[in-house]
């Protein structure tokens, strides 16, 4: 039987309060770890510059090794509890675009007349397209969940492409609401890069093949 990850002691030696993430660096100055907000045992005071933590390291993420379940030295880890969806007011800008997205490749959708060149074989395919839109949305939103609970409790996390795969074949509206609602993956600036990268490519795809459609 395996036993649990050795745990180091470290010093935390940038933190970003704002953006809720800094680094952590053990004893040894070698080998410093990326730490997020979420990564904090529950009831912990809020982290600076200078302090003493114990945690695990989790090598298996995008960024590199990330510090878990870190708790004050001497303490005990425990998992913190999860906040109440709240998305930020830039969240509600960003649900508001990717809202008026969505409607307007559904109006673009809809006023496409079999006059003007919609066919059969497309109004057949139709109500499955947008079916499968919605199960892979929410298949999105679940795998979000699963990696923002994975954070919390400093297990093996979902790696990013799998995350901005998901959004390019089209459950990207999915995975902007469980972004907002989560408040996960948001203050990444290149993940959020990336990610409407990922929105921009797939809308292009559907317009074109409406044009080619149409």
């Amino acid at each position: 039987m395996t036993g649990s990850p050795a745990r180091i002691e470290g010093t935390l030696t940038s933190w970003d309060d704002d953006r809720g993430f800094g680094f952590l660096t053990p004893g040894s100055g070698r080998g410093r770890a990326f730490v997020h907000i979420t990564a904090f045992s529950r009831g912990s005071a809020r982290p600076r510059v200078g302090d003493a933590f114990s945690y695990e390291v989790d090598r298996h993420g995008d960024r590199g090794p990330a510090a878990v379940r870190v708790a004050a030295v001497g303490g005990r880890w425990s998992a913190p509890r999860a906040r109440a969806p709240r998305p930020t007011r830039g969240g509600q800008v960003a649900l508001v675009v990717g809202l008026v997205i969505v409607v307007a490749v559904v109006v673009g959708v809809a006023t496409l007349t079999p006059a003007g060149g919609r066919t059969a074989a497309v109004d057949d395919a139709l109500p499955w397209l947008i079916g499968g839109a919605l199960v892979l949305s929410l298949v999105t939103a679940v795998v979000y969940a699963v990696d923002k609970s994975a954070a919390r409790h400093g297990r093996r996390r979902v790696p990013e492409r799998v995350l901005l795969l998901l959004g390019l074949v089209g459950g990207w509206p999915g995975a902007l609401v469980a972004q907002q609602l989560l408040r996960h993956k948001t203050s990444k600036r290149s993940f959020q890069v990336a990610f409407w990268a990922t929105v921009a490519v797939d809308v292009l795809a559907v317009a074109a093949a409406l044009v080619l459609v149409g």
